[in-house]
């Protein structure tokens, strides 16, 4: 089940500023989602679940509380949102965001200066000074013959152990297993270069998780996950694609995080660069569809399928806009029979047999 664990109790304390960050100073270490909205006006959200605000005494109990921005940043306006509280950053005109990070008890978004403007030869939207900002290019690959590179992402981690089970399993537990099974499984036909995105009990973002798949050379992405519910009832595995309203996302993530496509966009004016990236997102897209069908009749002979059983959505592990990418659930925490199966290696294994001959089906066709 995708999302962030959070901690209880804390508060955001304070604002400030540098030329080109944004620190929200808290009350201790809590987990955030950073995201962006809007392309005519962009704006910046950062949910704090479970979280409150108390700058200088202002809290949210009377309703939102807004504060002056300073540099790139208008203005940040503070509301309540379900059991947390959400900021929003107003960016001034050519201010962009580019990244995030935490640091003890500090989340810090960066945000980037004023693009080129329209009247310049360069393209603004993938260049900035006439120089291409994209720093990470995905790994180039030799013009031979090589393995395809199947890159495995085990879902939470660390301070984020995802849905917890009736008798207290953990998802970050089961889809290190399983990933670790996964990988076992593949190297052994020989076919393949298999990439993890984290090994160990650790806390990967999920842009971090994109950029190792892209700098892999990535040919197949697959997150890991165990699903949960409200409904104790529900049960069964479900594969996860990029649903069509999400797309959108996808392309700006080419900007935010500077992001190089198997196309020389130099060359390009902004309305052509577009167009060459929707072209490699609906490639992608369906590679991924392609994949994802093929998985769900491998699964349907090894585990028990829930309803419906491929579905679409944005979660940001799908988002990369080449490299084709599928989340897999493979069952449900929240339900005691599923948890007991993939508390079982032996099933663990039946399981991830099927997703094995699923890629081998995929890379043969």
């Amino acid at each position: 089940m995708l999302g962030a664990l959070a901690a209880w109790g804390q508060s955001v304390t304070a604002i400030t500023y540098s030329e080109d960050e944004v620190v929200f100073e808290l009350s201790g270490e809590t987990t955030s989602k950073v995201f962006t909205i809007g392309d005519d006006k962009p704006r910046i959200v950062v949910d704090f679940p479970k979280a409150s605000l108390n700058i200088a005494g202002k809290t949210l109990e009377k309703g939102p509380q807004e504060f002056d921005g300073q540099g790139s940043v208008k203005r940040v306006r503070f509301a309540s949102r379900e059991a947390g509280i959400r900021a929003v950053l107003d960016l001034n005109a050519g201010a962009r965001f580019k990244s995030h990070r935490t640091k003890e008890k500090q989340l810090i978004v960066k945000i980037g200066g004023s693009v080129m403007p329209r009247d310049q030869s360069i393209k603004s939207r993938y260049f900035e000074n006439a120089t291409p900002y994209p720093r990470l290019a995905p790994r180039r690959v030799p013009k031979v013959v090589r393995k395809p590179v199947i890159v495995i992402d085990p879902g939470h981690g660390g301070r984020d152990p995802g849905a917890i089970g009736k008798r207290g399993t953990r998802e970050s537990t089961i889809t290190t297993a399983s990933a670790k099974e996964l990988q076992r499984q593949l190297l052994a036909t020989g076919r393949y270069t298999v990439i993890l995105t984290r090994r160990g009990d650790i806390y990967v973002d999920h842009e971090e998780r994109l950029r190792i798949a892209r700098a892999g050379g990535a040919d197949l992405f697959i997150s890991i996950h165990a699903d949960s519910a409200g409904n104790s009832s529900a049960r069964g595995a479900s594969v996860y694609t990029l649903a069509d309203r999400a797309k959108n996302r996808s392309k700006r993530i080419v900007n935010s995080q500077n992001w190089i496509m198997d196309v020389d966009l130099t060359e390009q004016s902004d309305p052509v660069g577009d167009i060459l990236v929707d072209l490699a997102q609906r490639n992608t897209s369906s590679q991924s569809e392609k994949f994802a069908d093929v998985l769900l009749q491998e699964l349907e002979g090894s585990t028990k399928l829930i309803g419906n059983s491929h579905r679409r959505a944005g979660y940001f592990v799908l988002l990369a806009p080449d490299v084709p990418a599928v989340l897999l659930e493979m069952g449900f925490l929240s339900n005691a029979n599923d948890e007991k199966l993939l508390n079982s290696a032996t099933h663990r294994k039946k399981l991830l047999r099927s997703v094995t001959r699923a890629i081998n089906t995929y890379f043969k066709k």
